[in-house]
């Protein structure tokens, strides 16, 4: 199923596909920065999917940082991306295992 919103259509049956077509959007420039996304049940009453599962696809974008929610106030497209430094992505290695992030493993 599709919901035309404005020139751009959100589709999908599952979270994962919603959460991706919205991404989709984003990333093409056609769901703009500061743009309102519609409500869960009428999203979810158009893809004909149960409330739940565009609950699901809006929980992932807000992680992802692709959305921000505002309860009742909807939900929006964030003005900018969210940014994750690589540093906190980073993982010791346990002891006793040679770490090769780097790419230079130690002799």
């Amino acid at each position: 199923m599709l919901f035309v919103l404005g020139e751009y259509r959100i589709s999908g049956r599952r979270a994962s596909e919603i959460a991706a077509s919205v991404e989709r959007g984003v990333g093409s420039g056609d769901l703009p920065p500061g743009h309102v996304l519609p409500p869960m049940r009428e999203l979810a009453a158009r893809l004909e999917v149960n409330p739940n599962t565009v609950a699901a696809a809006y929980r992932t974008l807000r992680e992802r940082g692709v959305i921000e929610t505002a309860g009742r106030r909807g939900s929006r497209v964030r003005d900018a991306p969210a940014s994750t430094s690589r540093g906190s992505l980073r993982i010791e290695a346990p002891p006793g295992v040679r770490d090769l992030g780097e790419g230079n493993p130690d002799p």
